[in-house]
C-alpha cells in the first residue's frame, strides 16, 4: 500500500526479460510459495492478482525491476516467473493495484504515480492507465497531468460497455479523488468528483453489480469522515447508501466490495467495531449494514483489500494481525461464522494486503508483500489449497509493559506492573484459559491486567477446532 516506505532500486536488467524456472516449494499447512521476489525481479507485489486466458497468473509489484519503477509479471501455477514489462518513469511508477484482463484478452491497469524528465529537471505526474498485451507490450492511454483529472488512480473495473471505470485516491475540486471512465482507446471522462459529504480518498475498485449500477467505498468522508459506501451509475450520479461511524460498524473501508450470490454486499473496515481492529460486513442493497465479524488483532486485523467469494458460498480474505503481526488468510460465511485458516510467517511471505482470488484448479492465489521463503525476498506469490490438511496452530506470548516491553528472565516483573498476553491461532474454534486465567477466549485476542502478587504463574490456553486441538502456556515469575 502507498503507506509502506518503500525503497527503488535500479539493476542491470535493461533490455531484458527474466524467465525464471520453477522453484515452488511447500511451505507447509496448505501454502505453495510459487515465487519470491528478489530486487531484480521486483519488490513488493501489492496488486491482486487476475488469471489471465492462459491459465497463467498475472501481477504488478510496486518497486524493483529493470528500472527500479516496479513491472508486470507472470507465474504459472508450478512456479515459472516471467517479467513481462519493467516500467520506466514516463510509463508510470509505483504500481500498487494489479490488473484487469479485458474481454479483448488485453490486460489493463494503472499506476498511480508517473515521472518526466528533462536533463536533470524531472516532473511528477498524477499516475497513467495503460493497456498492455500478454506479451508485454504497453501502450499508455491516459496520463493524469492535473487535479482536475485526479491523482493517484486505483483498480480499473469493465463496464461490459466498451469502457473501463476507476477511481482516483486523490484530485478533483477538493483533492478528495474522482471518479472516471476510459476507453480501450483512451477516450477519457471525469464522472464525478468527491467532495468529503459523498466520501473522499477511495482505494479500492468499482464492481458492477446484478443491478448495471457500480458500488464502491471511500476511506474518509460521509457523516461522521469515517468512510462510506456508494452507489453510482454509469453516467456518474452517485448515492451514499452508508456512512461509517466508528463504531460497531467500523470506519476506513479500504478496500473493493463483492457481491454474493444471495445478492448482498461484503467488504471489510480497516479500523473500528467492536476489536478496535476493523470488521468484515455485509450490505444490502438499500445500505443496510450488518457486522459479520470485528477484528481484534490477535485473529487479524480489518481486510483493506475485500473479501472474495467460493463456489460454496464461504467468504475469503486476507489481513494483517495474527502472531507477530505477520497477517492471516481466513473465511468467514455470509452469517458470520469466522476461522482463521493460516498464520502467515517469513518461509511463505507476510504483510498479505491483496485479496486473493480463485484459480481454475480451484486453489486461492495471492501475494505477501515482505520475506518470501528466500533470503532478501521483498515478497512472494502464493497458492492456498483449501483441501490440504490445515493442522491446527496456536501461539501464546507474554509482553511485560516497561521501557523494553520485555519480560527479563529470571524474574519477568514485579508486582503493580502491566502485562499482556497475546494469543493467535489458526483451524480452531473454541478456546478456554485456565491456570492463573479462567473463562472461554475467542481464538486470537490480547489480555493484559495489572500483577497483584509476588510468585510463579502459569497461563495456560487450550482450543479446539474440526482438525484437532491444540494448548499453550506462559510462565510469569513476578517479583515483590
Amino acid at each position: 500500500m502507498k503507506q509502506i516506505a518503500l525503497e527503488r532500486f535500479v539493476f542491470g536488467l535493461l533490455g531484458l526479460t527474466l524467465v525464471a524456472a520453477p522453484v515452488a516449494a511447500r511451505a507447509g499447512n496448505g501454502v505453495t510459495v510459487l515465487h519470491a521476489f528478489d530486487y531484480a525481479d521486483g519488490q513488493y507485489p501489492e496488486g491482486r492478482l487476475v488469471q489471465g486466458n492462459d491459465g497463467a497468473f498475472y501481477g504488478t509489484t510496486y518497486a524493483g525491476g529493470a528500472n527500479g519503477y516496479g513491472e508486470v509479471y507472470k507465474v504459472t501455477a508450478d512456479g515459472t516467473f516471467t517479467i513481462l514489462h519493467s516500467f520506466a518513469g514516463p510509463e508510470g511508477t509505483s504500481l500498487d493495484s494489479g490488473l484487469l484482463l479485458g474481454s479483448d484478452g488485453n490486460f489493463y491497469g494503472t499506476t498511480p504515480q508517473t515521472t518526466f524528465c528533462h536533463g536533470s529537471v524531472c516532473s511528477g505526474y498524477g499516475g497513467t492507465v495503460f493497456r498492455m498485451k500478454p506479451d508485454g507490450t504497453l501502450i499508455t492511454l491516459h496520463i493524469f497531468r492535473n487535479t482536475a483529472d485526479g491523482w493517484q488512480p486505483g483498480p480499473l473495473a469493465d463496464g461490459l460497455d466498451g469502457l473501463f471505470y476507476g477511481m482516483t485516491e486523490q484530485g478533483g475540486a477538493g483533492d478528495e479523488g474522482t471518479a472516471f471512465s476510459v476507453s480501450s482507446k483512451g477516450a477519457f471522462t471525469t464522472l464525478n468528483v468527491f467532495d468529503g459529504a459523498n466520501g473522499g480518498l477511495p482505494h479500492g475498485a468499482l464492481l458492477l453489480a446484478a443491478d448495471g449500477n457500480f458500488y464502491g467505498t471511500t476511506s474518509i468522508g460521509g457523516a461522521s469522515n469515517k468512510g462510506t459506501i456508494f452507489r453510482m451509475t454509469p453516467a456518474g450520479a452517485i448515492t451514499t447508501l452508508h456512512s461509517f461511524s466508528g463504531g460497531d460498524d467500523g470506519a476506513a473501508p479500504y478496500g473493493s466490495l463483492v457481491q454474493g450470490s444471495d445478492g448482498r454486499f461484503y467488504g471489510g473496515t480497516g479500523s473500528g467495531g467492536s476489536g478496535g481492529a476493523g470488521t468484515a460486513f455485509a450490505m444490502t442493497a438499500d445500505g443496510t449494514i450488518t457486522t459479520l465479524h470485528a477484528f481484534n488483532g490477535g485473529d487479524g486485523t480489518g481486510p483493506v483489500g475485500g473479501l472474495v467469494q467460493g463456489s460454496d458460498g464461504t467468504l475469503y480474505g486476507v489481513s494483517g494481525g495474527g502472531y507477530l503481526g505477520y497477517g492471516t488468510l481466513f473465511r468467514i460465511s455470509p452469517d458470520g461464522q469466522f476461522m482463521t485458516l493460516h498464520l502467515f510467517s517469513p518461509p511463505e511471505g507476510t504483510s498479505p494486503v491483496s485479496t486473493p482470488i480463485f484459480g481454475d484448479d480451484g486453489r486461492l492465489y495471492g501475494t505477501t508483500v515482505q520475506y518470501g521463503g528466500a533470503p532478501g525476498a521483498s515478497g512472494s506469490v502464493y497458492a492456498f489449497d483449501l483441501s490440504a490438511p490445515h493442522t491446527p496452530e496456536l501461539h501464546l506470548t507474554k509482553t511485560c509493559i516497561n521501557e523494553f516491553d520485555q519480560c527479563f528472565r529470571p524474574i519477568n516483573t514485579g508486582v503493580g506492573q502491566t502485562v499482556r498476553l497475546d494469543w493467535a491461532s489458526a483451524n480452531l474454534g473454541a478456546c478456554t484459559a485456565s491456570g492463573a486465567w479462567s473463562g472461554s477466549r475467542p481464538t486470537g485476542g490480547s489480555y493484559s491486567f495489572v500483577t497483584t502478587r509476588a510468585g510463579v504463574f502459569v497461563y495456560k490456553l487450550d482450543c479446539d477446532g474440526p482438525n484437532g486441538s491444540a494448548g499453550a502456556q506462559v510462565v510469569l515469575t513476578v517479583a515483590r
